[in-house]
C-alpha cells in the first residue's frame, strides 16, 4: 500500500486514446488515479469533492486505504470547482484539509485555492501524486510560445483582437489572480522590423509607468516570433463599449471619466510620453459600476519625448487624430498637444455617442473634416447636455491651431471641474489627497 501512496505518476505515460474512449460528452475533465483502485474518474459537475466522508463525490474508504492511513485524510480533503457554462474558465482546487493538499508538489493551504492545468498532479496528506488532472477542451493558443507562460498561467477566452495583436484572459495558477495577456506577433510588423527595438517600445514605456489611471504591466516576454505582455485586467471592458451600450453618457458620468483621463495624460506628459492614439477603445474600466476607475492602455504608438522635442510620424486613428498629424504627412513636426485634441474627441463622443468628424454635408473623408475642424453640436442628443461649460471646453480643445489649444494643465484647472462632488469622488477613487495644484481662482473667463 505504501507503494500506491508514494509512487509518482508520469502523466505523459497515460494513453490519450484510453481517456478519449472513456469520456462522456458531459465531462469537462478527468482525475486519473495512480492505480486501478481509483481508475479514471470523469468530472461532470460544477463541484466535485474528495475525502473520507461517504457523501463525497469520491469517498476514500477501506477499498483504497486501511483505516490507519485514512486517518490522515480529512472528511472533505479537497474540492474541484468549474463553471460549466463557460468552457474557458479555469478549474479550481480548494484545499479543505488539515494535513494538506498539494498541486505539483506545492501546498495549496487550508481554505486556499489554486488552478489546475492539464497534467497537474494532486497529492493529499503524505500520499504523493494520487491523481493527475486532465481537461478535454483546454487549448493554448499557438502564438503563446513561452513555456514559462504556459506553466504559470491558465490562458482563457479572447478579450480582444486587432492589428495590434490578441488579448487573452489570464489567471495565475498559484494565486488565481486575473490578468490580461497581450500577444503581438512579430511577423505582423514585416521582416524588416522583426529585430527592431520598435517592437519593444510599448513594453519599455509601460515598465516605467505607475499611476492609478494608467494600465500596469507585470511581465514581459520577448520570444522569437512574438512579444507577450502580462497586463492588469480590467473587468469593465472598454469605454467605447460603455458608450455604445448606453447610447451616450450623462454629463456627470462623462465628467467623472474625463477628469481621470486628463490626470492620466498629464502624468504621461510629465514622464515625457505622448500617447498618440487616445480613443475610447484604449480606455478601460475597472468594473461595471457607473462610477468606476478608468485606465489608459495600448501604448503601441506612444513616444518617449522631452517636451521640447517634436514628432513627425503619422500614427493614430483618423477620427481621433489631431489635424497637425494629418497635415504633417510625416514631414512637419507636431507636439504632445495631439493628445489634448484626442481628449476633446473622446469628451464629444462620451456626451453624444457620436464622432465629431463623421459624415457631414455630403463629405465622407474624416481627415478632411478634421483638418478643417468642421464639427457640429446641432444633433438632438446635445439637448441633454444642459451645461454650456463642457460644450465650450470641446470647442476650445478642438482648435486646429495647437498653439491655441489648452494644455492638459489648463483642462484640469477648468471651471467645469471646480466645486464638483463628481470630481471629489474621482479624486478619492484615484487616491489623490488634493487637486489643489490644478485649481485656480474661480475666474469666469477660464475654460
Amino acid at each position: 500500500m505504501e507503494e500506491i501512496a508514494t509512487q509518482p505518476l508520469d502523466s505523459e505515460t497515460i494513453s490519450m486514446d484510453l481517456l478519449t474512449s472513456q469520456t462522456p460528452q458531459s465531462s469537462y475533465g478527468q482525475l486519473v488515479g495512480n492505480s486501478a483502485l481509483f481508475g479514471i474518474i470523469d468530472l461532470c459537475s460544477e463541484k466535485f469533492n474528495v475525502g473520507r466522508d461517504r457523501r463525497c463525490s469520491l469517498a476514500i474508504d477501506e477499498v483504497h486505504f486501511p483505516l490507519p492511513i485514512r486517518s490522515f485524510i480529512s472528511n472533505i480533503h479537497f474540492t474541484l470547482e468549474k463553471d460549466l457554462t463557460d468552457r474557458y474558465t479555469p478549474t479550481y482546487i480548494i484545499d479543505n484539509s488539515t494535513n494538506g493538499t498539494y498541486v505539483n508538489g506545492k501546498l495549496v493551504g487550508r481554505n486556499n485555492r489554486a488552478i489546475l492545468l492539464p497534467g497537474s498532479t494532486i497529492s493529499i496528506a503524505c500520499f504523493a501524486n494520487i491523481f493527475v488532472y486532465n481537461q478535454h477542451d483546454y487549448r493554448v493558443p499557438p502564438e503563446v510560445e513561452s513555456q514559462a507562460l504556459r506553466k504559470r498561467y491558465h490562458i482563457g477566452r479572447t478579450l480582444g483582437s486587432g492589428s495590434f495583436g490578441t488579448v487573452y484572459m489570464l489567471h495565475d495558477v498559484t494565486t488565481c489572480q486575473p490578468y490580461a495577456l497581450k500577444i503581438v506577433k512579430k511577423q505582423r510588423y514585416g521582416t524588416k522590423l522583426r529585430g527592431s527595438p520598435s517592437l519593444t517600445n510599448e513594453a519599455n514605456i509601460m515598465k516605467k509607468l505607475n499611476h492609478p489611471c494608467v494600465i500596469r504591466m507585470f511581465d514581459f516576454i520577448n520570444d522569437p516570433g512574438s512579444i507577450s505582455m502580462v497586463l492588469e485586467y480590467m473587468q469593465g471592458g472598454d469605454l467605447l463599449t460603455r458608450i455604445m451600450d448606453n447610447g451616450y453618457l450623462p454629463e456627470d458620468t462623462a465628467k467623472f471619466y474625463f477628469y481621470q483621463l486628463c490626470h492620466a495624460i498629464h502624468y504621461l506628459h510629465s514622464q515625457g510620453i505622448t500617447h498618440r492614439d487616445l480613443k475610447p477603445d484604449n480606455v478601460l474600466l475597472k468594473d461595471n459600476d457607473e462610477y468606476t476607475l478608468i485606465k489608459v492602455s495600448d501604448f503601441g504608438s506612444s513616444k518617449f519625448l522631452d517636451h521640447t522635442i517634436f514628432m513627425r510620424t503619422i500614427c493614430g486613428t483618423p477620427e481621433y487624430v489631431a489635424p497637425e498629424v494629418l497635415e504633417s504627412n510625416g514631414q512637419k513636426p507636431y507636439t504632445r498637444q495631439v493628445d489634448v485634441w484626442s481628449l476633446g474627441v473622446v469628451l464629444y463622443t462620451m456626451l453624444s455617442g457620436l464622432l465629431p468628424f463623421g459624415t457631414m454635408n455630403g463629405m465622407t473623408d474624416a481627415a478632411e473634416l478634421v483638418m478643417r475642424g468642421n464639427f457640429s453640436m446641432a444633433q438632438p442628443v446635445w439637448r441633454t447636455v444642459r451645461s454650456f461649460r463642457p460644450k465650450k471646453l470641446i470647442y476650445d480643445i478642438l482648435n486646429v491651431d495647437p498653439d491655441e489649444r489648452p494644455s492638459v494643465e489648463m483642462l484640469l484647472d477648468s471651471v467645469w471641474f471646480r466645486n464638483s462632488d463628481v470630481v471629489q469622488h474621482a479624486q478619492a477613487m484615484m487616491n489623490l489627497a488634493s487637486a489643489a495644484s490644478y485649481r485656480g481662482s474661480p475666474d469666469e473667463s477660464a475654460l
